[in-house]
């Protein structure tokens, strides 16, 4: 059985050159279009007195347009924000919510605004203050409903920030709760391969002391040997030679524990036969390591597997760690080192 409601061919049986009639026939479409809009926007409202939850079990009466229209979350928050603004409702309590631009609804029920003019002309009504009066408040809406049903809606734009300039010149002072403290942070992340990606966002200063340290130890390889190195490649060198750096030196802080741990850990018996003389691990580490595009080639002792080894105790127990600089006076001191 085929369907008898069928969409009236192009060009809707108008006279072949009349530009003045298709002119008129669309904006006949547009207003009718704005109008059913407007239409939807007073079934929101009224639905919103009623209660969303209690009627459809809904918590908000964005979500429930969301799913009813079959739209992005950002516009059914904007339209159900407009139906609210211009339509008057009842709040849970019986008592009744006079709209923000009541004169803007009027126009919008009869198709004669669009969309973008209406938002424009609910934020400026929202931003007058509280001083004006009544009247100011209808003459000032009434001028901006005119405006946008002849302008564009960056001419209505124009008009409210003189408005809002002539009623309220002081503006709406805020409290101005001063510069905010921006601490450095760090993300570091161990992925399933064993690699890790690392994220940070430092001030100024420890920025400036990390470039300085990484800017010599990227350059190329000198005496001019080859090196097919990218630049990315080379700052990643140079990060694993300052980690050696910083690892070897004997005033590098231990690893935070728990006193659980502490006190259930007994301490380990040196090996017999160990040289008295036997050199400190922050001592045999003390000159680093260089790196093997640099200098004389040398490599750095040890293969991966040990050196992963030694760090092993400093590994987080989460992927993610977040590193943030120490507060300003609240620094505690570092703890003794541990004896084993």
């Amino acid at each position: 059985m085929t369907s008898t409601n069928t969409s009236q061919a192009f060009p809707l049986n108008l006279p072949e050159g009349d530009a003045e009639l298709l002119l008129d026939e669309l904006q006949t479409r547009l207003r009718e279009g704005r109008r059913l809009i407007a239409e939807v926007g007073q079934i929101l409202a009224e639905i919103e007195s009623r209660g969303v939850r209690d009627l459809y079990g809904y918590n908000s009466i964005a979500v429930f347009y969301e799913h009813v229209a079959r739209v992005p979350r950002a516009e059914a928050q904007k339209v159900t924000a407009r139906a609210l603004a211009l339509n008057s409702r009842r709040a849970r309590d019986g008592t009744s919510i006079d709209p923000v631009a009541p004169l803007t609804g009027i126009a919008a029920s009869a198709g004669a605004l669009a969309e973008a003019g209406i938002d424009r002309i609910v934020t400026v009504m929202k931003r007058l203050p509280d001083h004006v009066t009544a009247s100011t408040r209808h003459e000032a809406e009434k001028g901006l409903v005119e405006l946008a049903g002849v302008a564009r809606p960056r001419d209505v734009t124009v008009a409210g920030t003189e408005l809002l300039a002539r009623l309220d010149p002081d503006g709406n002072p805020k409290e101005d709760p001063g510069p905010k403290l921006q601490r450095s942070e760090f993300w570091l992340r161990q992925k399933r391969t064993g690699r890790w990606d690392l994220r940070g966002n430092l001030d100024p200063e420890t920025g400036a002391r990390l470039n300085a340290l990484m800017v010599p130890r990227a350059y190329p390889a000198p005496n001019g040997e080859a090196d097919d190195r990218t630049p990315a490649e080379r700052r990643g060198d140079a990060l694993s030679e300052i980690v050696d750096l910083a690892e070897s030196s004997p005033d590098i802080p231990l690893p935070r524990q728990t006193s659980e741990r502490v006190t259930e850990e007994s301490p380990l018996a040196e090996p017999v036969g160990t040289p008295a003389n036997r050199p400190k691990p922050s001592q045999a580490r003390s000159q680093g390591f260089p790196s093997p595009h640099r200098g004389d080639g040398a490599a750095r002792p040890g293969n991966p597997a040990e050196r992963s080894r030694n760090v092993a105790h400093i590994r987080p127990s989460r992927w993610w760690t977040r590193l943030s600089r120490p507060r300003s006076g609240g620094a505690t001191p570092p703890q003794e080192p541990l004896t084993a």
